[in-house]
């Protein structure tokens, strides 16, 4: 007797095919949440290594690093991250580049609060609650800018503005890593107490007085 061959039939094929295109669907959605965590994290870290090495440079100066014609806030860091020499050093391996960022090129991975430019320290009355800089490299129209600068919520719109960028997940899609005054880190929503509106929604209101109702700077003044 010739032994019998077993294997799959057409059917068989189909099925297991069809199981496992069911599979692979299940888990590509987990597998890119999962991708966009990660690089919240790595965002996190490289916020959290800047703030740091803003407030070294501020023990140093008696004063917030800012910026100044012919000298930017790359510059004034690099000796204490040895990182980015300057805004035209845009290599990806390094702390200033926002792991979401998918336009280093064209976007800044992160903005410095412009509220605090060359503030001296006794000036910043809660650190903690100050916002130092945050996820950056984008304009109110939502166009990339390779500015490292952050305006609060009150600054009226103007066409080299920057303002935060939601990258990350959290909140809704809506997530900002945020650096404050005292080196510490988190993870924002772009929302109140924060900041009022996404860029393009929001355009700002102008209004600077805290007994103002409609003061919406409480995380970004001096206070």
């Amino acid at each position: 007797m010739k032994p019998r061959k077993h294997g799959f039939t057409l059917i068989e094929l189909l099925v297991t095919i069809s199981i496992m295109a069911i599979l692979i669907g299940l888990l590509l959605p987990a597998l890119g949440a999962a991708r966009r965590h990660g690089r919240s994290i790595a965002c996190l870290s490289n916020v959290r290594q800047i703030a740091l090495a803003a407030t070294m440079y501020a023990d140093d100066h008696d004063a917030y690093v800012g910026w100044s014609p012919g000298t930017d806030r790359k510059q004034l860091l690099y000796p204490y991250l040895r990182q980015g020499r300057d805004n035209a050093d845009i290599d990806g391996d390094q702390v200033w580049q926002c792991p979401a960022n998918d336009q280093p090129a064209r976007a800044a991975g992160y903005g410095f609060n412009t509220r605090l430019n060359a503030v001296k320290l006794v000036q910043i009355r809660q650190p903690v609650q100050t916002v130092a800089l945050v996820d950056g490299g984008i304009n109110d129209d939502r166009e990339p800018t390779l500015a490292t600068h952050a305006f609060p919520p009150s600054t009226p719109t103007f066409p080299a503005i920057g303002r935060p960028n939601p990258r990350h997940p959290a909140g809704g899609g809506r997530g900002v890593s945020v650096g404050f005054a005292d080196g510490h880190v988190e993870s924002l929503a772009m929302a109140p107490p924060f900041y009022p509106g996404l860029p393009g929604d929001w355009l700002g209101n102008g209004v600077m007085d805290p007994d103002d109702p409609r003061y919406k700077d409480p995380m970004w003044d001096l206070h």
